[in-house]
Order: structure tokens, then sequence, then C-alpha cells
């Protein structure tokens, strides 16, 4: 992405960002990850966290740790 302009803040180790109302991921689980993020900023992260109890899903609620992360 850095290649493609250099007015991209480019997070190397981040699950997913939240740039004003704009939110990004890395992938297709950390979509998920950030999509319960987006609805624990909304509605509170009780709500995020039912969320995922409910669509037996394990959230990773930390943006910044990316297990998937190569350095």
């Amino acid at each position: 992405m850095t290649e493609q302009s250099d007015q991209v803040d480019w997070i190397k180790q981040a699950r997913w960002v939240v740039d004003g109302k704009f939110y990004t991921s890395s992938g297709v689980t950390a979509g998920m990850d950030m999509a319960l993020g987006f609805i624990a900023d909304r509605q509170g992260r009780d709500n995020a966290k039912e969320v995922a109890v409910y669509t037996e899903y394990c959230w990773q609620e930390d943006s910044r740790l990316d297990d998937f992360y190569n350095s």
C-alpha cells in the first residue's frame, strides 16, 4: 500500500485500523474481529462479546495484536 501513495499510514502489526469513519482489516478473520470492534465502538463491548459468543467466534479484541504478523 505504501508504494501506491505516500499518504498511506501503514501500521504493520495491526489486525484492523480505525481512521475516522473508515475501518480496514488485514484479512478475513481480522475482518471478523474488526466487525466486532465496530459493534463495540457503536453499541458497547458487552454487545460485541455477546455476538462473538452467539456466533461461536473467539474474538481478538486488541486491534494491535495480529498473531499472523511476520516482521
